[in-house]
């Protein structure tokens, strides 16, 4: 059985950059300002739950591929099949840890005064 660098065919660093990628895009949706974004993205406990979770899609991964180990399917099949395995994260939450995370206050702003508007 071939490991998932292999069926992709890429490098390991090509494989921890995809990783950082979906990691990056999971946070910003799990976020609503840059600060809360920031926040998620240098959690530990979330990063560690994204990972188990992400070793879970990286399962079902193999499980669709394993009988496709010796055919005319390219990497780049792979490499969707692979990404479709992992937008699953996007539709799950960690809510026990996002609740944790501080929510920053949003002002009001400054009043600006302006003659075609009184305020």
């Amino acid at each position: 059985m071939k490991s998932t660098i292999q069926k992709l065919a890429i490098t390991p660093e090509e494989h921890e950059s995809l990783i950082w990628n979906i990691y990056q895009n999971w946070c910003e949706s799990a976020s609503t300002t840059v600060l809360e974004y920031q926040q998620v993205l240098a959690n530990a406990s979330i990063n560690r739950w994204f990972m188990l979770e992400l070793t879970k899609c990286e399962a079902e991964f193999h499980k669709l591929t394993d009988r496709y180990e010796n055919t005319s399917v390219t990497a780049k099949d792979m490499e969707k099949c692979y990404k479709e395995c992992a937008i699953g994260l996007f539709n799950i939450r960690p809510m026990a840890l996002l609740h944790q995370i501080a929510k920053p206050k949003i002002d009001k702003g400054i009043r600006v005064f302006n003659a075609l508007y009184p305020n």
